[in-house]
């Protein structure tokens, strides 16, 4: 019976319009991307035509972790590693409403005092989430769901949080010796540089590091050097890793020049 539904089209019509049917009783989820650079504010957008009031209406923001990797080979190569498990330590709860109220009994504390949703524009059926002074453990898929008498809904955000500058890694003389520098803004809590030849030894002990400031917003800049025998037509990873304050990783980017 299926398969003649598939070459009859009138057949194929009413099937088409069950499937759309039970995917609008069910929700569509639907996904977006945003952008946002450190300690800036970013709006999570989320709206659904079937609400019309807060009367037994419920929704919630919920996050889950990503863990990716990006690998490029082009002059501009660098590979991002986040294995950094939130779940280990946080609920997934973001923000809740119900009963005419939002509910923050069960809100995680990595966004306490940083999300809201303007009350005033929720009975219209705009759930936005605004998210304050974003930092990068906050990059991950955002679910903003609600359920209503007159239907329910659901909405995924992945939210990307971006340097605003890349590590620059390049060849240098200093002291009429070939070196490798590694100079980084945009980095904060407790930045770690090691060095890699082509082969993933560790070339570190052969490096210099420096701090060179922390700036207000808790910005450190990271300036390294690498004295190993350098080989202009050899592949050296500047690698930095961030850690949070138990010193576990959460970020990292590997260069070379």
């Amino acid at each position: 019976a299926f398969l003649f539904f598939l070459f009859v089209p009138h057949r194929m019509s009413f099937l088409l319009v069950c499937v759309n049917l039970l995917l609008l009783l069910r929700g569509i989820a639907s996904t977006e991307e945003v952008r946002a650079h450190p300690f800036t504010d970013v709006i999570l957008s989320c709206e659904f035509s079937f609400i019309d009031s807060t009367e037994n209406l419920e929704f919630s923001w919920e996050r889950e972790d990503l863990i990716e990797e990006y690998d490029t080979t082009d002059e501009d190569f660098f590979r991002f590693y986040k294995y950094y498990d939130f779940f280990q330590v946080f609920t997934k709860v973001v923000y809740q409403f119900h009963n005419n109220t939002e509910q923050l009994e069960e809100q995680n504390a990595l966004y306490e005092g940083r999300v809201s949703v303007d009350q005033e524009e929720i009975s219209d059926g705009v759930l936005s989430l605004l998210l304050r002074n974003v930092d990068f453990l906050d990059e991950a898929l955002y679910k903003c769901s609600a359920v209503s008498p007159d239907g329910r809904g659901e909405i995924t955000v992945k939210l990307t949080v971006e340097d605003s500058e890349m590590p620059q890694v390049q060849f240098a003389k200093m002291d009429e010796e070939d070196v490798v520098t590694c100079t980084s803004k945009g980095w904060y809590l407790t930045p770690n540089v090691t060095w890699l030849d082509r082969g993933e030894r560790n070339l570190s002990n052969h490096s210099t590091v420096e701090i060179l400031e922390e700036q207000m917003n808790g910005l450190h800049r990271v300036f390294s050097v690498l004295k190993y025998p350098v080989k202009l037509h050899e592949k050296y990873f500047c690698y930095i890793t961030e850690t949070d304050e138990n010193h576990r990783p959460f970020r990292a980017i590997r260069r070379h020049p």
